[in-house]
């Protein structure tokens, strides 16, 4: 009979501490996860390439960002203006011809990206930008 109380009391011990720690570990992944969104940076950039012909050579570029935490959605878009502006910089130094290489348009998105990320922290301290995409890219 006593053998059986123990059994019992010591089974409601493991089975309550399982239970505890299933709860304890869900709320760890709810603390953990976060969910990403995707921030447009406005209507379409347009903007003069670098070239040594004598016709000019026009991007149209429409950008958005990679924000890793929705938290941090509002603090990421007050700070559009800069990466927008940002964004102009870099693109107008580069040569015409490096924008029709697909190679080379993936390289110079990143390099975007790194400068907005450091731009982001720069004015806010805030690291959630993770990456730059281009949703529309046109050369003409």
């Amino acid at each position: 009979m006593q053998k059986t109380l123990l059994s019992a009391i010591l089974m409601i011990f493991l089975f309550s501490g399982q239970a505890w720690s299933a709860e304890d570990e869900e709320e760890k992944e709810e603390e953990v996860k976060t969910e990403s969104v995707y921030i447009s940076l406005g209507s379409p950039l347009v903007l003069n390439l670098s070239s040594k012909r004598s016709r000019n050579t026009y991007l149209q570029l429409t950008a958005d960002v990679l924000v890793k935490d929705s938290d941090s959605e509002e603090l990421i878009k007050a700070h559009i203006p800069a990466m927008r502006h940002q964004l102009i910089v870099l693109l107008s130094e580069q040569p015409a011809r490096d924008m029709k290489s697909p190679s080379k348009r993936e390289e110079i998105r990143k390099i975007a990206a790194i400068k907005i990320q450091q731009l982001v922290s720069d004015l806010s301290g805030n690291k959630d930008v993770s990456d730059i995409l281009f949703s529309s890219f046109l050369v003409q």
